[in-house]
């Protein structure tokens, strides 16, 4: 007797289009797994989709009922995309993804619009003897996660936070071995000193880079102040705003600033100044960075969101204006800060509407000049959050780049925008994935 095979239902067109008649054998893949498949062609036409069976479902070892688009790849066909969103750890008794939960949700659904499929995991479902992934899922109208074993994904979206959690050894083998087999997108671009140097390189981006330097010493630390009369010191490669500290000249003292404590120090002496900072950062690598001077108070910046899409091009997805909280130096919106809309804050600080239209338009300008210089040193990389200030003159300045930005400041703006931009990601992957 001879072997039974799962089926294929393609539409006529599209089995005519790949060169395929019914009854023919041909290997379908999903991911790095692949299955030999019985043709049986349909006489209707329709979108180059397949939906999974239960056989295929059982075959693959993915939820049966989904559409799902399919290509032709060398010699066999590959529907897709599996995308895999790796993240640092899972809380079994919430069932949870903590602060990243309704992003991984919507991130699965809009792969399921754009006709794939996704999952999360962590380096520990990772099964590298069975080539194979433990990830979570949901279906459509499921309230709690399931889990099953997946193929190793075509593209991966990295949504690791390593500095939330002690990384084990093991962790960050896994995490290198998974970047060489997939294509894995949004990885570290690099320290904010060395993305300072890149983009000081670009003649057009250049002037508008705050003076930025490695901590070294305290003679250093004396001409920065003597020139700025504030400055920021921040980890070299710290994110989310933790371990920033503002140093602020006021008459012959100094005035030194955390997020973590509640009011400021006062010292006499740059001598004391320098010892509550060290203190302060213990024992950190960090960077001494010029502060902008602005209009008015509180503090602001901006973040820009910009993306890919299925095309791989780059584009502005949003803008968001972040007021800071008076008892904290950053803006984040988790140290108590909040967004509004570009327009709102710069007419509160009187600019008029055609400086704010002149503003945004630099802005966003500046803004893809940068992704496409980091992306010279960096081709995997989907979307990044760039923060930018503006000075009471109207000067546009940009502070640093997030990889692996929030979107908490939009959905306070605009849920569509929001959204759009968790929609992006996956249309970057599909990119990625050739569908």
């Amino acid at each position: 007797m001879g072997k039974d095979y799962p089926e294929l239902h393609l539409p006529s067109d599209q089995a005519a289009l790949l060169g395929l008649e019914s009854n023919n054998i041909c290997r379908l893949a999903l991911g790095n797994k692949s299955i030999e498949v019985l043709v049986d062609v349909v006489e209707e036409d329709s979108d180059p989709l397949i939906t999974i069976t239960p056989e295929l479902s059982i075959a693959l070892g993915i939820p049966e009922g989904l559409e799902m688009n399919i290509r032709q790849d060398g010699d066999k066909l590959r529907i897709g995309p599996l995308a895999g969103i790796l993240t640092d750890a899972y809380n079994q008794q919430k069932g949870s993804f903590g602060t990243q939960e309704s992003f991984f949700r919507g991130l699965l659904y809009s792969m399921r619009y754009l006709h794939g499929l996704a999952y999360v995991f962590t380096p520990q479902d990772i099964n590298w003897q069975k080539n194979r992934i433990h990830g979570y899922y949901l279906l459509p109208g499921q309230r709690h996660w399931k889990r099953t074993w997946f193929p190793f994904p075509d593209v991966c979206y990295n949504r690791f936070f390593k500095h939330r959690y002690i990384v084990l050894p093991d962790t960050t083998v896994s995490r290198a071995r998974l970047q060489s087999r997939v294509k894995t997108f949004n990885t570290h671009i690099g320290s904010k000193l060395k993305v300072h140097k890149q983009l000081a390189q670009d003649a057009s981006i250049a002037p508008h880079l705050p003076e930025t330097r490695l901590f070294s010493s305290i003679d250093q630390f004396r001409s920065m102040l003597s020139r700025y009369k504030a400055v920021y010191i921040k980890p070299i490669n710290g994110s989310q705003g933790a371990g920033i500290i503002k140093v602020s000249k006021r008459n012959k003292n100094f005035v030194v600033k955390t997020n973590d404590r509640q009011g400021e120090g006062l010292y006499t002496s740059l001598t004391d100044a320098w010892k509550a900072v060290r203190a302060a950062s213990s024992g950190r690598q960090l960077i001494i960075q010029q502060a902008i001077r602005v209009s008015g108070a509180p503090h602001f910046d901006f973040r820009l969101l910009i993306q890919k899409d299925r095309r791989n091009t780059w584009s502005v997805t949003g803008i968001a204006a972040r007021i800071g909280s008076r008892t904290k130096i950053t803006t984040n919106l988790h140290t108590g800060g909040q967004a509004v809309s570009l327009g709102h804050i710069l007419a509160n600080r009187g600019f008029s509407s055609q400086q704010i239209s002149s503003i945004q338009e630099e802005m966003e300008t500046l803004a893809l000049q940068i992704a496409q210089c980091i992306n010279k040193s960096m081709p995997l990389i989907g979307e990044l959050g760039l923060d930018f200030i503006v000075d009471h003159r109207g000067k546009v300045w940009f502070l640093e780049a997030n990889p692996k930005p929030a979107r908490a400041s939009f959905g306070q703006i605009d849920e569509n925008l929001r959204n759009l931009t968790i929609l992006k990601p996956m249309e970057y992957a599909c990119y990625l994935a050739g569908f």
